[in-house]
């Protein structure tokens, strides 16, 4: 049973995108608590039943996330049809996203509070490198490593290992065109004021 699992795996590898193979296959859950934690005043996240299984949670106001440890450059990405919008920034080691993205969780399987960061980040900075943003997808792995292993993830390497298998496919099929990835020069944009914004993070 387990050899015709992975033939049928491997065929549909061959014969559609790794996204469309994870979507058809996987049966994606937000789970109870990370949706009711999303009802309460001053979360951080929103849950959006309507567009679940997908992309179905979105940040409420800037993530900053500083870890001196990783190195991303210096650059920002804007949304191609509002150029004017900032979604991220990278300076160094420090990653600022903007509020209002929206990112899909676990890839696989049931979504916990103890996922949420770890794979906003993730999932933010593969959606960058998709789009030509310089920085390589070994960093962004490895910060996804370093985030699991902080939240007490058990098998938190095994489970870096399958991304550093399968995130080249994945991240192969992504996004491309739905971000302007620019150099940052001059002022870094502004964070919007109508919420906290705060230094989730400062590890080294």
């Amino acid at each position: 049973m387990r050899g015709l699992f992975f033939m049928c795996l491997t065929s549909a590898l061959l014969c559609g995108s790794c996204r469309q193979v994870v979507h058809t296959i996987n049966m994606k859950q937000i789970s109870p608590e990370v949706r009711a934690a999303a009802d309460q005043p001053g979360c951080w996240y929103a849950y959006l039943p309507e567009r679940s299984p997908g992309f179905c949670l979105m940040t409420r106001h800037a993530i900053v996330w500083r870890d001196l440890e990783m190195n991303l450059g210096r650059w920002r990405a804007r949304h191609p049809e509002s150029p004017h919008r900032v979604l991220m920034e990278a300076r160094g080691d420090t990653f600022i996203l903007h509020r209002r993205y929206i990112w899909d969780g676990m890839t696989w399987g049931c979504t916990r509070p103890q996922d949420l960061l770890p794979t906003l980040l993730h999932d933010a900075l593969y959606h960058a490198l998709q789009n030509g943003a310089p920085v390589s997808r070994r960093e962004i792995d490895r910060l996804f490593l370093r985030l699991r292993r902080q939240g007490g993830k058990r098998f938190a390497y095994a489970e870096y290992l399958g991304i550093r298998i399968a995130g080249g496919l994945y991240n192969a099929a992504g996004d491309k065109g739905s971000l302007l990835i620019e150099g940052q020069g001059g002022a870094p944009a502004a964070l919007e004021p109508d919420r906290p914004e705060p230094m989730l993070g400062e590890q080294g």
